[in-house]
């Protein structure tokens, strides 16, 4: 398959996958109530924690089987005893990992969730349920990484979406017309998770020729692997510390109600990040490319025109959530507490993850130089430094406190950090990027904002679509006046204006 037609099909499951979360969500929390989707949030944390087994096995076979692809004799063979050795490894880090679930669901019932309506019983099953499902999708990420580093992501994609179906829309039956306890949330999300193990390792194994001429466990193949694997091992592990311990750590200092509403505004928190993702995968191997092509005058203006349409466009969304981020929670879910009691936490974390966007194109600069010693320190300095700040934030102010600091880390890392990598990798380029690319639409988003405010648009008295019909209105002055005041949107205008008066012209 083309690298267009795979592009293609990934951002098609990934936008599925996320709105179609997205339209379910209120659903799960309207039908189960409070307590039993601060579950689900709490079962979303713990299979990102539990990531951590990974190793980074799952990225070195993506990677191994992207380089034997072409080979068809003793690396394919190479390859296949790498594949028997990772699952073999897979399927006892899965046991372990299921037994030590089933045999902590009491205590995690009991002593970690402060649990107030659910009964005992119910949510020590639910902990188990996860535990099988967290298993199952963990070995299923070795077929999907296999999948991947062959480059039949449109059959994968195919797949996914099929499955995000039965998995988000499935659900929904079954809460209607069969139970809305969480236990009969958890156990059809098992039966899926078994489903999604079964259809990628037969994907995968078809791929891979069948399954003649498999050997067992091989500690000669696996031995070579290890120092790359241990690497994105290491990063990994960086990151879901330094974005996931918060989220851990609440799911015991929260009650599991109130933890429900938190994890309402994760999920919109975090969508202000994966606006990103289609230009950051766009534009990492372009920059690679030109920098490799001693062309680094046209990578350092293709990076500085990205961060202008990134904060263009991001900086407005990130904007009206801060703002009107209660409102917004209100006309998603149509639960008043929850919009009220995630206002203030939603506010901070908008705001951080804007900056955390923004400040993202520092990494980018790095990644096209090949140079990620400067990354690997910031990480393992930010991590201790954050995790004593966010437990003690966690412990004294719970859910506002940890916003709170996360905005803060976010906000010292953009201004002492951006500057610092910007004088390696591009010396003398970075009062330009932000008075002229970063400044004008930070300033100009801040201002019409303030405009807002004082026209009082509240929109608390307004119905729940209308709610998202102003919102999306006043989105969209805020992206005319950023196209305007940035220079990429006035080339595009003008360019636009060119091409119609050429028309014109021609006709």
């Amino acid at each position: 398959m083309s690298v267009k037609a795979n592009a293609l099909a990934n951002y098609a499951g990934q936008l599925y996958t996320t709105l179609v979360g997205i339209v379910v969500y209120p659903f799960y929390l309207a039908w189960m109530g409070e307590e039993a989707y601060g579950l689900v949030g709490f079962f979303i944390v713990l299979q990102a924690w539990l990531n951590l087994l990974d190793m980074g096995m799952s990225p070195t076979l993506s990677r191994e089987t992207a380089r034997a692809a072409t080979h068809q004799g003793e690396q394919w063979q190479l390859l296949r005893r790498l594949v028997r050795s990772l699952e073999i490894i897979f399927l006892g880090l899965a046991v372990v990992m299921v037994l030590s679930i089933v045999l902590g669901s009491d205590w995690i019932a009991s002593q970690w969730l402060e649990v107030n309506t659910l009964s005992h019983d119910e949510v020590a099953w639910c902990i188990v349920l996860m535990g099988f499902m967290i298993g199952m999708r963990w070995l299923a990420s070795l077929y999907r990484s296999g999948i991947q580093g062959l480059e039949r992501q449109v059959s994968l994609n195919v797949a996914s979406v099929v499955i995000a179906t039965f998995k988000f829309v499935g659900v929904l039956l079954i809460l209607q017309f069969v139970s809305t306890q969480p236990s009969a949330y958890f156990e059809y999300q098992l039966a899926i998770a078994i489903l999604e193990l079964v259809v990628l390792g037969i994907m995968f194994y078809r791929l891979m020729g069948g399954r003649e001429q498999w050997q067992g466990f091989s500690w000669e193949v696996l031995r070579p692997v290890l120092p790359f694997a241990g690497g994105v091992a290491y990063t990994a592990g960086i990151w879901i510390l330094m974005t996931q311990l918060d989220k851990l750590l609440l799911s015991s200092f929260l009650p599991l109600s109130e933890y429900g509403y938190f994890t309402l505004v994760v999920v919109v928190a975090n969508a202000i990040m994966t606006l990103t993702m289609p230009i950051s995968r766009a534009l990492m191997p372009r920059m690679t490319g030109l920098l490799a092509s001693q062309e680094e005058a046209r990578m350092l203006h293709l990076y500085r025109r990205a961060s202008q349409f990134i904060a263009a466009t991001l900086l407005p969304v990130a904007g009206m959530v801060a703002l009107y981020g209660g409102q917004l929670l209100y006309a998603w879910t149509g639960n008043m507490e929850a919009a009220r009691w995630g206002a203030p936490i939603l506010l901070w974390y908008a705001l951080g993850n804007g900056l955390l966007a923004i400040g993202a194109f520092q990494y980018y600069l790095q990644y096209a130089h090949g140079r990620l010693r400067l990354h690997v320190i910031y990480n393992t300095v930010s991590v201790l430094i954050v995790v004593p700040v966010i437990v003690i934030a966690a412990w004294q102010w719970q859910a506002i406190g940890v916003a709170v600091a996360w905005f803060g880390f976010r906000l010292l890392s953009f201004l002492l950090w951006t500057p610092f990598v910007h004088a390696r990798f591009a010396p003398g380029i970075h009062r330009d990027w932000m008075t002229r690319d970063i400044l004008p639409c930070a300033a100009a988003t801040v201002l019409m904002l303030l405009l807002y405010q004082w026209l009082g648009l509240s929109l608390w008295t307004l119905s729940r679509p209308w709610i998202f019909v102003s919102l999306t209105a006043m989105g969209i002055a805020i992206l005319l006046v950023n196209a305007v005041v940035s220079s990429v949107g006035r080339d595009m205008i003008i360019r636009r204006l060119q091409e119609k008066k050429h028309a014109r012209a021609t006709h």
